[in-house]
């Protein structure tokens, strides 16, 4: 057995030695298809394998419990969710624990199960099927009056991170609200047109977005892309990931190029808007340095008198029509020839920067947000491995 130190006063045992101590039962949900919901439909909650939205997967007339119990996903390595009493179903893709309630406080085990979890990998080939995880899992036992006060101490950290979760929905929700209305209102407007791409101020006018902007593919011509003599120099080289993960400003790069990369690509400036144009389509950010790209990424260098920044956040509502004009092929892309005609407002830029100035300010309030839930995100995963292994203890 894999030694791990507890406390003396706490057990340690696999998890099958519970079950078969008759403490732990681990079963698995029931088929339930679309006609099956279709057919009985209702408002008890149906949980499944998706690690998303609590692992929702439907609503349904019937239910299979009416008790706290704990699901995971067996399909895909999901999380472990804490089930408190109510009516729900379960899908055959997902596992059941119940437990001795005199000897376990369900959330304590629930948290105890998902820190385990972690150190295995499970995926749709290596399934987390009951009868693997009773073998591989370690439970530790404190007495049942520390299990709850660990649980409370974590479930505590857990409606924080979700409180600021809604702030951080709430906020991006107001936002594409708010662009909504900046970008077909503007600032202190009382006269309007009707345009090619909707109502506008009367004193804005609609451009192409080449008109406005330089538009350039990024490069690099090298195949295979990955060959090491290219990289691992001192000049930032960015990726799709890289835009999408930005937040609309990028200020961090996973690779960089050497002299011959360089040689093969090609450099853009600080206050490029970088657009994704395959598999990805229609991202957008900033960059806060000088960057090299591939051409699965376009750089949008705008004119004098074009701010980067409302442009960029114009760019934001126009997702869904970039979309829609990709080419369909095995993997979605848009040329420049589709790209450059595209119809963008054109405020002054005084209203331009104004605009932008509002529309950061929300940003920022967004970053904040992210910030302290990364922290408190942290610190629970920091909590959760020392009060499940005693290092820190709560009597």
């Amino acid at each position: 057995m894999e030694k791990r130190s507890v406390p003396k006063e706490w057990e340690i045992k696999k998890l099958d030695d519970y079950i078969v101590a008759g403490e732990i039962e681990l079963s698995r949900g029931n088929v339930i298809s679309k006609k099956d919901i279709a057919n009985n439909p209702g408002p008890n909650p149906i949980y499944s394998s998706s690690i998303h939205n609590d692992a929702l997967f439907g609503t349904y007339g019937d239910y299979m419990f009416d008790e706290e119990l704990i699901t995971w996903s067996v399909d895909g390595g999901g999380n472990f969710f804490y089930r408190p009493k109510h009516k729900f179903s379960v899908t055959n893709v997902s596992g059941i624990l119940r437990a001795n309630t005199k000897k376990f406080n369900y959330h304590f085990l629930a948290y105890l199960l998902e820190l385990e979890h972690r150190k295995f990998h499970f995926d749709y080939q290596t399934k987390a099927h009951p009868s693997v995880i009773r073998k591989l899992y370690f439970i530790t036992r404190p007495p049942l009056l520390e299990q709850q006060k660990i649980a409370e101490i974590l479930e505590t950290l857990d409606k924080e991170i979700e409180q600021t979760t809604q702030i951080i929905v709430a906020t991006e929700k107001m936002q594409m609200g708010l662009m909504q209305h900046l970008f077909t209102h503007g600032i202190g407007h009382l006269k309007f047109q009707k345009t090619e791409i909707g109502e506008i101020p009367k004193e804005w006018k609609v451009e192409r977005l080449d008109k406005v902007a330089r538009v350039e593919r990024g490069k690099f011509s090298n195949r295979p892309r990955n060959d090491p003599k290219f990289y691992g120099g001192d000049i930032p080289f960015i990726q799709t990931g890289d835009v999408v993960r930005s937040g609309g400003r990028i200020k961090k790069y996973s690779q960089t190029l050497n002299e011959d990369g360089l040689a093969i690509s090609r450099k853009f400036s600080k206050g490029t808007i970088v657009l994704t144009i395959a598999a990805n389509i229609g991202d957008t950010g900033i960059l806060e340095f000088d960057s090299c790209f591939p051409d699965s990424l376009v750089g949008i260098t705008v004119n004098n008198d074009m701010d980067n920044i409302f442009l960029e956040y114009f760019m934001r509502t126009r997702k869904v029509y970039l979309n829609s004009i990709a080419t369909q092929s095995a993997q979605k892309n848009i040329n420049l020839q589709k790209l450059e005609p595209m119809l963008v407002v054109k405020p002054g830029l005084k209203e331009q920067r104004e605009i932008a100035v509002i529309l950061t300010s929300v940003d920022e309030k967004i970053s904040v947000n992210e910030r302290l839930k990364a922290g408190l995100t942290l610190l629970k995963r920091g909590l959760m491995q020392d009060l499940l292994s005693g290092k820190k203890r709560t009597v």
